[in-house]
């Protein structure tokens, strides 16, 4: 059986370079196409977005960057495929992933096309709340979660969608009900992504990645799912509240496999929560320094400062940990109540600290948006980002919250938005109150900028790094992202392809 495996362009929102356009890797389409070549299955990859990572196409309130899959409609992996899988890597390429069904389904009708939930970023979505949308595009399946635990029967529903028994995780034009996501106790030993099939060279080439951009680096996964039951995230539902680590043994195996594979030595830990088991940690930070894998590794997609103690930060560091993303959301106490997450406000100032001063550095997440946000919610925030930076925080990410499908806020329809934007993004300019919670942002942003002139030259180091040294913090790849953009709208511009 021959299966080819596609992710989708990625969207960069105009006007947009802190909710939108960041280069995720599609980790969970690497890990299935190893998986099915160990299963005797004939794998092709078409990765649109590494394919061309310099290409951008308008779209009318965004771009698209990458390769359009209609320049390869006669290629092999197209025309000879036995079925499809799309990877649905971010809500924010929804609708480009609805064209490729559509397309798809006009050039070889008789062909199945399953859709493949990403199930391991906050980013992504819940295929079950827009399966309509899929259904009506002309796809076949979509498969919910994980598909490791129960492929044969996936693959059977997919090749004879008339057949009666669905899987539990799947949903066909036929089913109704919620799908069931599976997992399980102990997380298994994943397959190792396989990376040879993507063109790795277009994720390097860009000067900037989702953490500190260095030369050759690669994300991976060392646990899957989170236990919070935030009412913003999609996690919740795409994962049912469940966490699971992956052994520190096999953690550490897999570096080790991919640093020899592909020649590289940073990693970019894409966990959504991966010090949920702190002992865990202490573990592979204890083998990667027993075999000397000479390794560093980033934990860019935030963790729980809390499940981080303070007298492991310096293992961590000697075992090559650099940089540290943690998720305040917010300093209210009474609105981390309302979304549903605990957060011990003087335990995030000291793990700042010991940070600091083992040379980890450091980013805290805040959210603005929240619809039973106050003004005097948002004061806390400004408060405790200020303690934040003077405890030794390096960097701050500031998001306005966005009705992603799947989350709380999007079943209670909290949020208003004009439907008439086509892109949802972590910048979402359909909210009716969306020039409100701009300034909020900004008043943050500013708040940083201010307190860290003011601590010395921290700041100043950090500019110097963005435009001429190798990042340390993700915001020290923001100018050459802007360029690079910037650049490349021009160029395409200029072309003719695009237009302002």
């Amino acid at each position: 059986m021959r299966i080819t495996l596609i992710s989708p362009r990625l969207a960069v929102q105009k006007g947009d370079f802190l909710g939108s356009g960041v280069p995720y890797w599609p980790i969970e389409l690497a890990t299935l196409a190893t998986y099915l070549g160990e299963q005797g299955r004939s794998v092709s990859v078409i990765d649109l977005f590494g394919a061309d990572t310099g290409r951008l196409t308008d779209e009318g309130d965004h771009y698209l960057q990458g390769r359009p899959l209609s320049e390869i409609l006669l290629e092999s992996s197209i025309t000879d495929a036995d079925a499809f899988v799309l990877y649905a890597i971010s809500y924010m390429s929804h609708g480009e992933l609805l064209a490729i069904t559509r397309l798809l389904k006009t050039l070889r009708s008789g062909v199945p096309v399953a859709v493949l939930e990403n199930s391991q970023a906050v980013t992504a979505y819940s295929l079950a709340r827009m399966a309509s949308a899929f259904f009506d595009a002309g796809a076949d399946l979509l498969i919910c979660g994980e598909p490791y635990f129960n492929w044969p029967q996936i693959e059977a529903a997919l090749l004879d969608p008339a057949d009666s028994s669905v899987p539990a995780n799947v949903m066909t034009p036929r089913t109704r009900g919620l799908p069931e996501r599976i997992t399980v106790k102990e997380a298994p030993r994943y397959p190792i992504p396989a990376w040879d099939l993507f063109n790795l060279e277009g994720y390097w080439s860009i000067p900037y990645s989702h953490g500190p951009k260095t030369g050759r680096f690669l994300p991976i996964l060392t646990s899957r799912g989170c236990p919070y039951p935030c009412d913003f995230c999609v996690v919740p539902e795409t994962n049912n509240k469940r966490w699971r680590g992956n052994a520190p043994e096999h953690v550490v195996d897999e570096i080790i496999a991919l640093r020899d594979r592909h020649n590289v030595r940073h990693f970019q830990i894409e966990d959504l929560n991966p010090t949920v088991n702190s002992h865990r940690w202490d573990r592979i930070a204890q083998l990667l320094i027993e075999q000397r894998a000479g390794i560093f590794f980033y934990l860019v997609s935030g963790t729980k400062a809390e499940t981080v103690p303070i007298e492991s930060v310096s293992l961590l560091a000697r075992a090559g940990c650099r940089y540290i993303s943690i998720s305040p959301e917010s300093g209210s106490k009474q609105l981390m109540k309302v979304i549903g997450k605990p957060f011990d406000y003087d335990y995030g100032l000291k793990l700042v600290t010991a940070c600091r001063r083992h040379r980890i550095r450091t980013q805290a997440c805040f959210l603005v948006g929240h619809p039973s946000e106050t003004q005097a919610d948002f004061q806390a925030s400004r408060r405790y980002l200020q303690q934040m930076i003077r405890a030794g925080l390096d960097e701050v990410a500031v998001f306005v919250v966005a009705p992603f499908a799947g989350s709380a806020l999007f079943a209670n329809k909290r949020i208003a938005v004009n439907d008439g934007r086509a892109l949802t993004s972590f910048s979402p300019k359909g909210r009716n109150d969306y020039t409100l919670l701009t300034t909020r942002r900004r008043q943050l942003i500013r708040l940083f900028f201010w307190e860290k002139l003011l601590k010395g030259p921290d700041l100043w180091m950090q500019g110097l790094r963005a435009l001429f040294g190798r990042p340390q913090t993700k915001m020290e790849n923001l100018p050459k992202r802007v360029l690079y953009i910037g650049w490349r709208i021009w160029r395409s511009r200029r072309e003719g392809t695009a237009q302002a």
